[in-house]
């Protein structure tokens, strides 16, 4: 049973890696119709890439712009501008964020988060809702690089996944999205151990005694959160928004900042649940008022943001099988 199950899943990586192909050569073909003036499919949509490239170029220029007044974070000026990473980071993050500088990280944790939505074909005010939801705002003040991480969920399946694992805490759940995902980060995670030898084992340095007493803001759920996270990702199979949602409630780590990465799901699920899910963004605050136990008002965002997107799921499903054949 092992060996037909491996072997399915093989014939299926192929067909992925043959139809990635084909892609790649019918964009290449686009290249040579540009230049010798032929006008095909394949220049048509070679050239709605090019003009997609202009755009964001201009757009990165001015948050750029933009960025160069924003106070550099504390994040950013303790830690990454000076290397001084901890051990439970991935040792390929340092040399990706030697590539940046604080006005570029604005920039890409804007830009990233935008163009997910636009993926989504989000509303304009459902866009203007994630950007100033809580955790955006935090991450921007924070100068953190999450923002990395967004654009590793852009370029999946498989470019992306060492993006995404340079902070794993919430994007790692969509890596089980699908099989080409598992598949490229288990090659991705045994080729990081042969190059840098046994760092998962550093990851276990969080969630301890000390960490907890240092950081009385993460409000993780681990271990008792898999109890309900495990069914709801049973649920989630397929959607990398509802994985991540589902996979926050029992993560070993979590800060209410982290959520940035599944607020353009606010793009995907109805008004109501939408704004509900950006309100409830703004509840560990609470914990300025009620204590260092307040600050897990903040998992009921797991549980807004992943109902929100279940119940437009389902009513996408309702809707497809009502209509004729």
């Amino acid at each position: 049973m092992m060996a037909g199950f491996v072997r399915r899943e093989a014939e299926l990586l192929w067909q992925d890696f043959v139809s990635w192909r084909d892609r790649v050569v019918r964009r290449w073909h686009g290249v040579g119709d540009l230049f010798a003036g032929r006008r095909t499919e394949e220049r048509a949509q070679l050239l709605r890439y090019v003009r997609m490239a202009a755009v964001l170029v201009v757009a990165f220029g001015v948050l750029y712009w933009a960025g160069s007044f924003i106070p550099v974070g504390f994040d950013w000026t303790c830690c990454f501008s000076t290397g001084q990473l901890g051990d439970f980071f991935v040792p390929w993050m340092s040399p990706i964020v030697r590539l940046f500088n604080p006005q570029s990280i604005f920039a890409v944790t804007i830009l990233a988060l935008i163009v997910r939505m636009w993926r989504y074909q989000a509303r304009p005010w459902r866009v203007m809702l994630a950007l100033i939801s809580l955790p955006t705002l935090w991450l921007l003040f924070l100068g953190n690089v999450d923002g990395l991480v967004m654009v590793g969920l852009l370029l999946l399946p498989v470019l992306g996944v060492p993006l995404v694992l340079i902070k794993p805490q919430v994007a790692s759940f969509a890596l089980l999205s699908n099989r080409r995902t598992v598949a490229t980060t288990f090659v991705w995670v045994v080729l990081s151990i042969v190059l840098w030898g046994p760092w998962l084992l550093n990851l276990l340095r969080v969630g301890n005694a000390q960490w907890r007493a240092d950081w009385p803001q993460d409000i993780t759920l681990y271990p008792w959160g898999a109890l309900l996270a495990l069914p709801l990702l049973w649920l989630s199979r397929g959607d990398e928004d509802m994985l991540m949602a589902a996979g926050s409630l029992m993560t070993p780590h979590l800060f209410p900042y982290h959520f940035y990465i599944l607020m353009p799901a606010l793009g995907r699920m109805k008004a109501r649940w939408a704004i509900l899910s950006w309100a409830i963004s703004f509840t560990p605050l609470l914990a300025n008022y009620w204590g260092p136990a307040a600050w897990h008002f903040g998992n009921l965002l797991s549980l807004t943001l992943w109902y929100g997107l279940f119940a437009a799921r389902r009513a996408a499903a309702k809707t497809s099988m009502s209509k004729p054949a």
